[in-house]
């Protein structure tokens, strides 16, 4: 009766350790992983199953998403999970676009994976059958978006201080400032004037002769002059492409080679940078030239589908897409990538045209923005079908003439190869029928050689 009782006590022992076991294992779950899961991973891998993965239960991480079962239970080196948030793939770090994980929280995965991946029962039957997310669609107050509207010429308003509301503009300044119970300050001398314009237009200080001629200029278009002659300047055009280059991604060069002009995102640039001043000098003549805008966008994304006339001097508009880095091989697991070419070109033809921050859904409908992850996904599949063409800015018949020229060189280049190797192949031929004398040679001082010493030891 006794061992019975001992049996029994031992039996509900080892039950009782083993609920302990795994209600701590639970708390460990809650506590430790689900917070991790949540903040870092639920964005782009609930109901968006960006790369066909899923981490809101352990169900679904088993089943995994297009690049096989997310964790390996009780094998955490093995698992997928662990190799993204510890970085070890160049193309595969997460979280997507984040810092990487504390060495804590990558501890706490392992440990969780080691452990048996404890998931809730709750979770696993709710992973089952996922509540589907609503659908996307623009509300009418969105569609009042600021860059969907169009531009309006609005009423000058009418002012008190009309004396000093010289022109359109000056009413609409004076009106805020007469709202806000404000006067105008006083105005800037000729000497401030001057330095004004010329930093503003040109981004250069004037010299001490034009203060000078300003300043002794007392006509009424004196002021006017100085604009119109700094607008007739090539400074202008480089002063004021700056502001278009820094929305295109410009850079001339980069220190980091694992980064390309245009778009700063990761690859390998091809050519260097021999070409990316094409592109930087179009946009400085676009605005000396005073190109009209309409045609400033068109060429930027179609120059080569523009008419035949303006095509040739537009062609190196296309550096707004072109210059950046080149992929080989196939891309696509470019969403589960870091930034990468296609979501750098999104972002700045997004941004730079249509005043749309559509980069956020990447990983999910814009919160914001009236811009849903399949309109994302929609522009990338033109840029992802979309290859590259190179263009010849010089005259055909200039680029015949040099192609002929290149193959005469090249040719010429193969004769020289071909008597050089015939050269050598004779030279050699002439030196291996002399070994035997050279060896009956080195054979014959040799022996002297050894002769001499024996008669010295002798």
């Amino acid at each position: 009766m006794r061992l019975v009782k001992l049996g029994c006590c031992i039996l509900a022992a080892a039950v009782s350790g083993s609920a302990q076991q795994a209600a701590e294992k639970i708390e460990f779950f809650e506590r430790r992983i689900r917070p991790v899961l949540t903040n870092n991973c639920y964005t782009c891998h609930t109901d968006q199953k960006l790369g066909g993965l899923q981490v809101s239960s352990r169900v679904a991480l088993l089943s995994g998403g297009n690049s096989g079962p997310a964790i390996n239970v009780g094998n955490p080196d093995a698992s997928l999970l662990i190799r993204a948030v510890m970085r070890v793939d160049p193309n595969l770090q997460m979280p997507l676009g984040g810092a990487k994980l504390k060495d804590s929280e990558i501890a706490d995965l392992k440990y969780w994976i080691q452990t048996g991946a404890v998931w809730p029962d709750g979770d696993t039957k709710a992973a089952a059958a996922p509540v589907a997310s609503p659908k996307f669609s623009i509300k009418p107050e969105q569609r009042k978006f600021w860059s969907f509207q169009a531009i309006q010429k609005p009423a000058v308003p009418a002012v008190k201080n009309t004396a000093w509301a010289k022109t359109p503009i000056d009413h609409f300044i004076e009106a805020k400032l007469e709202q806000n119970n404000l006067k105008p300050v006083k105005e800037a001398d000729k000497r401030s004037l001057i330095r004004r314009a010329y930093y503003d237009l040109i981004g250069l200080p004037p010299t001490p002769e034009h203060v000078d001629a300003f300043l002794s200029d007392n006509s009424p278009g004196a002021f006017a002059k100085i604009v119109d002659t700094l607008l007739e300047t090539a400074q202008y055009g480089e002063r004021w492409a700056r502001h278009w280059l820094d929305v295109a991604h410009y850079a001339d060069g980069s220190e980091r080679p694992d980064r390309c002009p245009v778009f700063l995102g990761y690859g390998t640039a091809r050519d260097g940078y021999a070409d990316t001043w094409r592109y930087r000098d179009w946009v400085a003549q676009a605005f000396n030239q005073d190109l009209p805008y309409d045609q400033f966008v068109k060429a930027q994304l179609a120059a080569d589908l523009m008419p035949e006339k303006d095509r040739a001097k537009l062609l190196p508009a296309l550096g707004f897409l072109g210059i950046g880095p080149w992929f080989t091989g196939d891309d696509v697991v470019f969403v589960e990538a870091r930034a990468n070419e296609r979501d750098d070109k999104i972002d700045v033809v997004s941004k730079g045209f249509l005043g749309l921050t559509v980069t956020c859904a990447r990983c999910h409908n814009h919160k914001y923005d009236p811009i849903s992850q399949k309109d994302y996904y929609s522009m990338a599949g033109i840029f992802a079908s979309s290859g590259y063409w190179e263009y010849n800015l010089a005259p055909e018949k200039e680029v015949f003439a040099y192609q002929d020229q290149q193959k005469k060189v090249k040719a010429a280049e193969a004769a020289v190869q071909e008597y050089a190797d015939a050269c050598a192949f004779r030279v050699a031929d002439t030196l291996t029928s002399q070994i035997p004398r050279y060896m009956l040679a080195v054979r014959k001082v040799a022996m002297t050689n050894l002769k001499a010493q024996k008669a010295d030891l002798d």
